[in-house]
This record gives C-alpha cells, sequence and structure tokens, in this order.
C-alpha cells in the first residue's frame, strides 16, 4: 500500500455523476449487498430522500469507490444523478489483491456491520498457513498428552455375560418399564416395587419362584436390568442410577449444530408462573431422587419448585427455598412435604420445617406431609421388606404412634402419590385464581406464536 488511509491528502468535497463512481469487485467480498426489504438501508434510503446525502462518499484517485456503497446503492434507487464525492491521494488499481481488501477495511471502521460482515473482516488478519500450523501443532501436543500417562491396569481376557433364560420375568419387567416410561427413567429401586403389585416368577419352570420383597429377589431383578440393557431388550434411557452423576464434556461439532439448536427452541421454553395470584408461597420436599419425575411432573402443572432432600437435606437447599420464599414477597408458606414412613422420615418432615423456622426465622409456615402416613400404608396395603430400625434416635416415638412396620415412598404406586400431591394442591390455593392465570397463558401463547413468525419471516428474507 501507499500509506495508511489516515495519513492520504484529501482534496475538497464535490459532485460526481453517480454512472462515474466504479465500486470495487472486492467490497462483496466483504460487505453484504444493498436490500432496501432491510430496515436499516430502508432507513437510509428515507433520510436521503428527506435531507440529501449528509456525508460524501470517498473515492480512490482513479474513481473507485472506499466508503459509502450503502448510500450510492440508495442514491441509485432514488434515481439520484450525482452524489457529494471526497477524493483521496491512493490509486485502488495499482495496490494488490490483500492490500484491496485491508484498504476497504479501513474506510469503513465507523460503519454498522452485521455479525458475518464482522467475520469476513476478522479473516483478513488470519494467515491460513499460520493457523493451520497452530492447528497441527496443538493436535500433535494432545496426542503426545494422551500417551504421557503409561497404562497400569490389566483387564485379563474377554469375558461374556450369562444368556437371559428367564423370559417370564424379563417379560414382566419389561410390561412395568413401559407402562412408567413417561416417567422414565427408572432406579432399580423403583423398579422392585413396581413389580410386587403383580409379582412374576423368577424362574419360568421353577413355580415356588414367586418374586418377592426381598434381597434375594432384588439381586436378580439387578441382575437381568444390567444384562437386558446390554442385549437391548431395555433401552438404555429406562433406566438411572442418580447416585452416580456424570459430568459431559459438551460442545458441538459445527457452529451450524448450534445455530440450528438454538432455532429450534426460540422462544418455546415459555410457562407462566400460575402461582403469582396465589395467596400463600408453596413448596413441596421429597426425600427420595428416585421419584423426582413423577412428582415433579405433577409441580409443573402447578408451577411449584420441588427440592429433593435425599434423607435430611443439607442447610443449602433449604436456604434457597427460604430466598425463593422472600421474594414471592408472601407472608405463609404452604410447605408439603413426601417422605418415607418410618422414623427417620417423619423426622425428616419435622427437621425441614423446624430448620425453616429455627435457621432462617421463618415463623408463617403450614407444614403438611403429603405421604406415606400410616392410612396410606393401612389403605393400600402398601409392601415392606423391614422394620423400623432401633438403631434410628426416633425408634420409640414412631413405634409408639404406628408399630414396627415402615415403607418406603417408592413402595407406593404412582397414580397414589400424583392423586394424593394433586389433592392437597388444590385444598391450599384458590382454584379460581389459578384458572383465570391459565386462561391468561392461552392468550400469552398466541403473542409467543406471533412473535416467533416474525423472526422466522425476517431470518428467511435476510
Amino acid at each position: 500500500m501507499s500509506g495508511s488511509p489516515t495519513e492520504l491528502k484529501k482534496v475538497d468535497k464535490s459532485y460526481f455523476l453517480v454512472q462515474q463512481v466504479q465500486v470495487a469487485r472486492e467490497n462483496d467480498l466483504l460487505y453484504d449487498r444493498f436490500g432496501i426489504a432491510n430496515l436499516d438501508d430502508y432507513e437510509l434510503t428515507i433520510s436521503i430522500r428527506d435531507n440529501g446525502i449528509q456525508e460524501p462518499l470517498t473515492l480512490s484517485a482513479d474513481h473507485v469507490l472506499l466508503s459509502g456503497h450503502r448510500r450510492l446503492a440508495a442514491a441509485k434507487y432514488l434515481g439520484l444523478e450525482t452524489v457529494p464525492i471526497r477524493v483521496v491521494d491512493i490509486m485502488f488499481s495499482s495496490l494488490t489483491p490483500t492490500d484491496r481488501m485491508e484498504t476497504l477495511r479501513l474506510y469503513n471502521q465507523q460503519r454498522e456491520k452485521s455479525a458475518g460482515e464482522r467475520i469476513k473482516e476478522k479473516l483478513l488478519d488470519i494467515d491460513p498457513d499460520h493457523a493451520h500450523a497452530d492447528l497441527r501443532r496443538r493436535r500433535v501436543r494432545a496426542n503426545a498428552m494422551a500417551g504421557a500417562v503409561r497404562s497400569n491396569i490389566e483387564m485379563g481376557g474377554c469375558r461374556t455375560r450369562a444368556r437371559i433364560t428367564t423370559f417370564q420375568f424379563l417379560a414382566a419387567v419389561k410390561k412395568v418399564i413401559y407402562e412408567n416410561e413417561g416417567y422414565w427413567p427408572l432406579t432399580d429401586r423403583r423398579v422392585h416395587y413396581l413389580l410386587l403389585n403383580d409379582p412374576p416368577l423368577k424362574h419360568d419352570k421353577k413355580p415356588d419362584s414367586c418374586y418377592a420383597n426381598d434381597k434375594g429377589s432384588y439381586k436378580a431383578l439387578t441382575n437381568l436390568l444390567l444384562r437386558a440393557r446390554l442385549t437391548g431388550d431395555i433401552p438404555w434411557q429406562a433406566i438411572e442410577d442418580s447416585t452416580r452423576p456424570i459430568q459431559l464434556g459438551g460442545g458441538f461439532a459445527t457452529f451450524e449444530q448450534f445455530v440450528t439448536q438454538e432455532t429450534e427452541n426460540f422462544l418455546t421454553g415459555y410457562s407462566r408462573n400460575l402461582m403469582q395470584g396465589q395467596p400463600h408461597h408453596i413448596e413441596i420436599m421429597l426425600e427420595k431422587n428416585a421419584l423426582r419425575t413423577v412428582i415433579e411432573s405433577v409441580a409443573r402443572e402447578y408451577c411449584i419448585p420441588v427440592t429433593t432432600g435425599r434423607g435430611f437435606s443439607s442447610l443449602s437447599p433449604r436456604y434457597d427455598l427460604f430466598k425463593r420464599f422472600v421474594r414471592s414477597g408472601k407472608s405463609k408458606l404452604v410447605l408439603l412435604m413426601l417422605t418415607d414412613f418410618d422414623p427417620d422420615g417423619e423426622e425428616i418432615a419435622a427437621a425441614f420445617a423446624r430448620s425453616l423456622r429455627d435457621d432462617f426465622g421463618l415463623i408463617n409456615i403450614h407444614a403438611v406431609k403429603v405421604a406415606l402416613t400410616a392410612d396410606d400404608v393401612r389403605d393400600h396395603d402398601l409392601p415392606s421388606d423391614m422394620d423400623a430400625k432401633e438403631s434410628s434416635p426416633n425408634y420409640e416415638k414412631f413405634i409408639a404412634r404406628h408399630g414396627t412396620k415402615v415403607v418406603e415412598l417408592g413402595a407406593a404406586p404412582v397414580k397414589l402419590l400424583q392423586a394424593k400431591l394433586r389433592k392437597a394442591i388444590e385444598s391450599v390455593i384458590d382454584i379460581a385464581e389459578f384458572n383465570a392465570q391459565i386462561d391468561l397463558e392461552r392468550q400469552d401463547s398466541a403473542h409467543i406464536e406471533a412473535h416467533r413468525r416474525v423472526v422466522f419471516d425476517a431470518i428467511g428474507g435476510a
């Protein structure tokens, strides 16, 4: 180049015929074409029509347009014969292809640019050879790091799992799993309790091998679930082990995948807070993580938060609940709890509510144990494989009121838990106000869909 554009000598403004102005072919490689359908281009055109071109276009000495391409296009659209011009002392035709691109970028620093235009400008600063060399160095370094640690585990010879021969047992397991597909993934323990409603034979040819609420049956089930997933008889996504969380690496193969995902999800996650007009703040506390899909499906219908304690909850979830209550601006907390029917389950419910009162000063609490209660156990003959633990500090208090029989929350049928939770929720909310919020959500949905269509039309026309 013959020098930086900021150092070039400029001549006074004059007017050129529109036909005299040459547009560099390189401009289209950097910047989007003018289009009257584009809002910015349309507004610029209207401004020029009403007020004229306020800032002269910049031309090289050989009449190649360096800055003002949108103004020139608008002038042509309006049928103007001349445009104001400022000429700079540079011969565009004498520049190398690379210097031509750089000159156009320097003279267009002030313009508003689209994301695509900014990317094209950035590419001018990148040497493909250097970029490729850096990529190869990183790849070599990554491969070297992968082999830096010597393998020190002996895996032994290959082994194969035993074939499944208990076909009645497998059929029964598949039946209960698919009947509860809406609550996938299930835990092994949850499948165990579902089988107890209609116990199958564990061995096809042994009439005395009926599935029971004992350790032997449970072990047989976990072994079958393992092999059935390996053989494809049961989908992998049907079963989970929530006690062993996994942190995924994440990432997209291409930016197009990310754009596609974000486009498909655009304005699709709306949910109106159906509880906003209620007189009280309502929360649900669940002891067992394995039942969260069952309970959360009901909670979502009412937009009520669910805290999964996994036993005696730690302090952080309680504090988070307290903060939600404070943000609600309401004076009363209604706490609906679902815990085991055993000495600790009873105390978990009491301790959770007590902590909110004593640790956070939340006085106005209405705490309700929705399930499991003594009535649930008696009226529905829920299965139990153990007695109350004498080691529990709450043992004496529990057996004095209920006896020694205990039942885990997971032993209750899904329909029972969900029906009890819905009944408890609707007993503490204003139903008329709730239905009014649902009507407003329907209206919101129409507005959201209108916004989606406007945006997609704009994207399609861009």
